[in-house]
């Protein structure tokens, strides 16, 4: 990293919404944005208030509800169409000088300052500064008051729909839509693959990674009670592994599974909290009861991991401690997660991590994997230097996108084989630290059908009220028939309060 080239600051862990707090039923949040890198010089930020979403947020896109990926192409790009990756994105015209301010959510040490050299390289006229925010609502919001503010930002990520639907809602992003005209690759593979968000017919953001989900196992543990994984297994079977995998007590107990896979998505799909088009809330489909009290079931008979810890130990943001410290044998997360097994300074392990895919739900021929695009890369309209921006866009997307498989971002962009893919995120100790062949198998699965939500109608409250009532059920204050007459009431009034 070139002395100059990197304002990195540490500002906030990843979640939802500005000012939300963390889900039950998203316990994997460690995180597309997320990590305990230690930071450096922080950017001043300036004291303005966040920006303001609009009174309403219904359908702030028109994105495709899945991605159904295609088997013809490479795994590592999966669902997208065959396009001919360019060669190279340096410049193809003259661009520069610029000092390019560049905020995301990735330490800068597991792939961003390698792609800022490899591009400043390339286009020796272009330096760019690159600050971590860690993406939880702190960070958030100083992202937001940043973007409103006086504090210089060219190029920015946003790690979730609904907050990248606020940003572009309230005229914090440039519309990319005349530089995708001139990219004809590019604006084939935007235009054509499912799941990709527009606003009002304009592409406003670029998805930069795809994030299926899938089942972490510690082999030593499963071996140890010679459990037994289906090649098409169900959640009944998800449930028996993880009480053969359950043991012990006291400071020795062993929980099988952190938390089961959230049976509502798996089921509903994209927009899952809405109904007849986000004029309503869903949280009274018969999919949220099997869900929640599969979980409660499963922390009551101590083959999931107590809420009770959860809560004190703040792991909902930290899910990745109870397995890499033998509390938990399964775990769901994706392959950004990968990053702290890899890590084993600050994770000691004797363990070798294996993998399998998500189980279905019971009586599902198929369902949806919960997963989807992400980490999506913005220009700020406020930028001096657009033709820089959108170069450097172009190049975090296709060409720098192998710098960042170290941080288990497997790109969403066509090009990159699924021996890359594997060894870029496994790292060079893969076959000390994982079983490589289920994690390509997982990688190079195409019949997963992944999820892009598009209504955020009252999302910032709907997030709370999920998240409150839903600690006060997995902790038993309160039972499930509370927690849907609750749920959907102040959810109904969140929704008609933002279309006021």
């Amino acid at each position: 990293m070139k002395a100059g080239y990197f304002a990195i600051s540490r500002i906030g862990r990843r979640h939802f919404l500005v000012a939300t707090v963390a889900t039950a039923s998203a316990v994997i949040l460690a995180a597309c944005g997320g990590g305990n890198a230690t930071t450096a010089a922080p950017t001043s930020v300036p004291a303005q208030a966040p920006i303001q979403p609009p009174s309403a947020t219904t359908q702030p896109a028109t994105a495709a509800a899945t991605t159904k990926p295609a088997s013809a192409l490479s795994a590592a790009t999966a669902g997208q169409p065959a396009i001919a990756t360019p060669a190279t994105t340096a410049a193809s015209k003259a661009v520069g000088p610029a000092t390019l301010q560049v905020w995301g959510g990735v330490p800068p040490e597991t792939g961003p300052s390698d792609l800022v050299d490899a591009f400043q390289k390339a286009n020796p006229s272009i330096k760019v500064v690159y600050t971590r925010f860690v993406n939880d609502p702190t960070g958030n919001t100083k992202l937001d008051t940043a973007l409103q503010g006086g504090t210089p930002i060219d190029v920015y990520f946003s790690y979730d729909v609904p907050r990248m639907g606020q940003r572009i809602k309230a005229g914090a992003a440039e519309d990319l839509t005349s530089y995708l005209n001139t990219e004809n690759p590019i604006k084939q593979w935007a235009t054509t693959t499912k799941g990709i968000f527009s606003y009002q017919g304009k592409f406003y953001s670029l998805p930069t990674t795809r994030e299926p989900n899938f089942i972490f196992v510690n082999k030593k543990m499963a071996d140890a009670a010679r459990a037994k994984f289906k090649d098409n297994w169900t959640l009944d079977d998800f449930r028996a592994v993880a009480k053969s995998l359950s043991s012990g007590t006291g400071d020795k107990e062993v929980y099988g599974a952190y938390a089961p896979p959230d049976v509502a998505r798996e089921i509903l799909g994209p927009d899952y909290w809405y109904k007849n088009g986000g004029t309503e809330s869903n949280f009274d489909n018969p999919a949220w009861k099997t869900s929640l009290e599969l979980h409660r079931s499963m922390i009551d008979e101590k083959s999931a991991f107590p809420w009770t810890q959860v809560l004190a130990q703040n792991l909902k943001a930290y899910s990745q401690n109870p397995f890499l410290t033998n509390q938990v044998a399964l775990w769901q997360s994706s392959s950004f997660s990968l990053r702290y097994v890899n890590d084993t300074k600050q994770y000691p392990h004797d363990f070798v991590t294996t993998f399998v895919p998500l189980p279905a739900p019971i009586g599902a021929s198929s369902f949806f994997n919960g997963g989807g695009i992400n980490n999506w890369i913005l220009m700020s309209p406020k930028t001096q230097f657009k033709d820089a921006s959108w170069l450097f866009i172009k190049y975090w997307l296709t060409d720098g996108a192998k710098y960042m498989l170290k941080a288990g971002k497997i790109p969403s962009y066509p090009g990159t084989s699924v021996d890359d893919v594997v060894a870029g995120i496994l790292g060079p100790d893969r076959d000390k630290l994982y079983d490589v062949p289920s994690y390509q198998k997982i990688v190079a699965n195409s019949d997963v059908t992944l999820v892009t939500d598009t209504i955020t109608t009252g999302a910032a409250e709907i997030q709370k009220i999920v998240d409150a009532q839903t600690d006060r059920y997995l902790i038993g204050e309160i039972t499930i028939d509370q927690w849907i007459q609750t749920v959907k009431q102040q959810a109904d009034e969140a929704i008609k309060k933002a279309g006021t």
